[in-house]
């Protein structure tokens, strides 16, 4: 039995859909209290809201709005709002989203809103990212227009761009920040849309070179391009820092070889007192760690008497960053930068799976100086943001890219990001390892000598295994041979702490081999928990650096033993350490990995007895199952004989995903639902 087809006449089309656009219509408006702007302008251009709506604009002072020099006018920063006061008993401040007025019924108000914004972009393009500006010059006729067929769809097309746009995210969120008192309600709107940004909202954001790593033609044009249009040195360094200086560049195309190469051209300069002048006026450390970069590697252009002053610069940038009561206030502005850059970073990626990480890294690095450029440049107000703002988005991202276990391609920047956490600090003693002779180390007080050895220690620990020697064109300084600076710093130290520096680059070396890193992980039931540790920071850094590793890694994994001597026993800290390597070299390798590694940690969970412990490894067999896109492993704790056990960490589980679900992005979300709809323990 079939179905007669029907032919309907195009008048039947209209009345069906008309009927189902009302339905709709209704449906929805039962469930709110009022409607916004963009959604009236909407339902009138579907010809779905006859009655008579509040007037858009009619309280905006276009006198205020056309002049920029206005005396009602607030002296904020440029961006989409419009601040003013109006008169009265007490006056009252005005705070105007300017795209809502595009919504307006009025075309004076219209044009006067599209005349501010044009010129505010006049003056700075970067306002707004190149699809919105595109969007706004593509929409201009229309949006002038006095025929609503005309302006209605033009005006809810830009209105969307404008807030699905990160620059506008990041300029409106940084005036709100700077009004007295803070825009509260504003802010709280924009700064979820600046820390969790929608890749459609700068994706068509093209930084001067946007993959370092693969472009060093492009990189070097780039360098002689700031270089030929420079005056005067500032302006030198205030380009480079702008267009590059967001990455710790290896020396060749630092800051310093740029000044070397511009003082040819300009010789007789000041370059001590013009470059630090220019590095105090900077709002961003990161000035201050191109202004020693330049002289730990042309030592000849430090004054005479200068060079207890540079080693004071230096230590500030070296200096443990992660000390709970360090009174080093340029500390926390470093930090803030790092964890901004590492959230951006795993934000990406969890959402451009396959993508290339060098590019996401450049971009992260970029924005996150961005981001940090609009607090207030002290470290009272980089604690505040950091622990208020970036390390909330950072917990949240970090569980997102734990779950996304996204593929990404191979990227030296993506190791200096996700791993590294002092990536500035390593940079410039990697660089001063050129030049340290030059520096008189013997000759700086005993106080900076101590915790300049005390740097290298923690930083050689927690890079290992650090580069013994340099690759013939690096892009980062991290690249270069940190051994140099261990071995020529050793040089000036006791016996005793020489020895221990030299026991650090034999460290290196061993794990830095493929043999000695696999020696070293098939002996880690034996060592202590410090040594543990190190065997795991090296081999994450292996693993981040090195896709060679996997084979010889799969023979110490394959062997039951290893697995329940190390994995079965091994402290909790260190296991999370190494199961996040795994599952690194699970997501980069497929095929057998895929397959066995899920259930060589379930196997480990059914025999654990300790329950702290078999919790932790459950959530392990999740999370590798999830990369894996296998939940045959899962399947087999929670419907195996023990199922009773899990019982318990399938609902906390369960819970947590449900109660984040919505921040997941939709590939991720499917992942995680095909899974929820496992775990079901009867």
């Amino acid at each position: 039995m079939t179905l007669e087809s029907t032919n309907l006449n195009p008048e039947d089309v209209l009345r069906v859909l008309r009927g189902m656009q009302v339905r709709m219509r209704n449906i929805a408006l039962r469930h709110l209290s009022s409607i916004g702007p963009r959604t009236l302008r909407a339902l009138q251009d579907l010809n779905l809201f006859q009655a008579e709506a509040p007037a858009i604009g009619d309280d905006l002072d276009l006198s205020v709005l056309r002049d920029p020099d206005h005396p009602k006018r607030q002296n904020i920063t440029a961006g989409p709002i419009l601040l003013y006061l109006i008169d009265g008993d007490e006056p009252k401040q005005i705070a105007a989203e300017l795209p809502i007025f595009f919504l307006s019924e009025s075309q004076d108000i219209r044009k006067a809103v599209l005349e501010c914004l044009d010129n505010m972009v006049s003056r700075d393009p970067s306002l707004l990212t190149p699809k919105t500006l595109a969007l706004l010059n593509e929409h201009k006729e229309a949006l002038l227009s006095e025929s609503h067929e005309q302006w209605r769809p033009a005006s809810i097309a830009v209105y969307d761009s404008f807030y699905d746009d990160i620059l506008n995210a990041l300029n409106a969120t940084r005036q709100c920040l700077t009004s007295m008192p803070v825009l509260e309600d504003i802010l709280n709107f924009y700064a979820p849309r600046l820390l969790h940004p929608t890749v459609t909202s700068l994706d068509s954001i093209s930084l001067s070179v946007s993959n370092i790593e693969r472009d060093h033609k492009c990189l070097e044009i780039l360098l002689s391009d700031i270089i030929s249009r420079a005056s005067n040195l500032s302006e030198l360094c205030r380009v480079y820092l702008l267009e590059l200086g967001f990455l710790p560049l290896a020396a060749p195309y630092g800051l310093a070889a740029v000044v070397n190469r511009w003082l040819d051209s300009n010789p007789g300069t000041n370059t001590w007192q013009e470059v630090w002048a220019w590095a105090r006026t900077e709002s961003s450390p990161l000035s201050r760690y191109h202004a020693c970069s330049v002289f730990v590697l042309f030592p000849r252009l430090i004054p005479d008497g200068k060079l207890p002053e540079l080693w004071r610069e230096i230590i500030k940038i070296v200096k443990d960053q992660e000390q709970k009561e360090s009174d080093d206030p340029i500390s926390e502005t470093w930090r803030l930068r790092r964890d901004l850059a590492r959230h951006y970073a795993y934000h990406l990626e969890a959402r451009l799976p396959d993508n290339d990480g060098g590019s996401i890294g450049c971009f992260a690095w970029w924005f996150a100086e961005k981001v940090a450029g609009i607090f207030p440049a002290n470290a009272s107000a980089a604690k505040f943001y950091r622990e208020g703002w970036a390390k909330p988005a950072l917990e949240v991202s970090a569980r997102v890219w734990l779950t996304a276990n996204a593929p990404v391609q191979y990227s030296f920047l993506r190791y200096i990001t996700l791993i590294h956490d002092s990536p500035w600090a390593i940079a410039l003693m990697t660089l001063m390892g050129e030049e340290l002779d030059n520096l008189a180390p013997t000759e700086q007080h005993e106080e900076i000598r101590a915790e300049f050895n005390e740097a290298i220690v923690k930083n050689a620990i927690f890079s290992l295994p650090f580069p013994l020697t340099s690759p013939e064109d690096p892009t980062f300084a991290q690249e270069c041979s940190f051994s140099n600076i261990v071995l020529k710093w050793a040089q000036y130290q006791t016996d005793e702490v020489r020895q221990g520096l030299q026991e650090l680059i034999s460290t290196s070396q061993i794990l830095g081999s493929n043999d000695g890193l696999c020696k070293a992980l098939r002996e880690l039931s034996k060592s202590s928990l410090a040594d543990q540790l190190a065997v795991c920071i090296a081999f994450k850094t292996k693993v981040a650096i090195d896709p060679t590793i996997a084979d010889d890694v799969w023979e110490v994994i394959s062997d039951v033993r290893w697995r329940k001597e190390v994995l079965g026993k091994m402290e909790q800290k260190a296991l999370a350490a190494l199961i996040e390597s795994l599952s690194m070299l699970l997501i980069d390798n497929k095929g057998k990995w895929f397959s066995y590694l899920p259930h060589y940690i379930a196997e480990l969970c059914e025999e654990e007895e300790d329950e702290e412990r078999r919790r932790n490894l459950f959530l392990y067999v999740i999370h590798t199952s999830l990369a894996a896109d296998n939940i045959s492993a899962v399947c087999r704790l929670t419907r195996g004989g023990k199922r009773a056990k899990y019982i318990e960490y399938v609902k906390e589980y369960r819970e947590y995903v449900e109660s984040s679900l919505s921040g997941y992005p939709p590939w991720v979300a499917g992942k995680v639902r095909g899974l929820l709809a496992s775990l079901h323990i009867h």
